[in-house]
């Protein structure tokens, strides 16, 4: 009977070993199958372009779509009936990656006066032209574009961010503003204007 059991435990042993060997064997000829091929041309498309583009700002929220339209990605503002007062906005160049970035800025006010600024930030892996001195927070930020946002903050402002394929996305307000994070960006939107070519 001992002898049995132990038949038994040494069959499925064996049984066992040979489905992992055939499970491995699988896995390795579908990673082979499905191996990543080179992008060529798509991943030269995603370089920031080398060409400097003229600055271009904004007074008035009438003149807000023009920026947009010079804009290479959507560009991220509030919507109308939010509440907020329109104060200025610029788009301009910044030297990245060996070529130029470009940032879009709108500076906004809460009806209390206080200031919120939104960043549009192309292309969207340019972390790099956030600015420094920001911590990270042991929580997320409000999703913003049906994405999850990063949350930091200094001793004087609280930052969401956010990157589509598109672009990088920046809401920064002050700390006073923390609790209404999620309200402020429940009213952004992203905007893009047709251009007649």
């Amino acid at each position: 009977m001992a002898g049995g059991k132990h038949f038994r435990k040494l069959l499925f042993r064996i049984i066992g070993a040979a489905i992992t060997v055939a499970l491995l064997a699988l896995l390795a000829v579908s990673l082979i199958i499905a191996r990543p091929q080179d992008e060529g041309p798509a991943a030269a498309a995603a370089l920031p372009s080398a060409n400097a583009s003229p600055a271009v700002s904004a007074e008035s929220e009438q003149d807000l779509p023009e920026l947009i339209a010079a804009f290479p990605a959507p560009v991220m503002s509030f919507m109308s009936g939010s509440g907020m007062t329109f104060v200025s906005a610029t788009s301009a160049d910044s030297a990245y990656n060996g070529g130029f970035g470009r940032i879009a800025t709108l500076n906004w006010q809460t009806a209390e006066g206080e200031p919120v600024v939104l960043r549009t930030i192309w292309p969207a892996d340019a972390l790099a032209l956030l600015e420094d001195g920001f911590h990270f927070m042991p929580y997320a930020g409000p999703a913003l574009f049906g994405s999850s946002s990063v949350r930091m903050e200094n001793d004087e402002a609280v930052r969401v961010h956010t990157a589509t394929d598109q672009a990088l996305y920046a809401v920064l307000l002050p700390r006073t503003l923390s609790a209404q994070t999620g309200a402020i960006c429940r009213s952004l939107q992203l905007f893009t204007v047709k251009t007649n070519d």
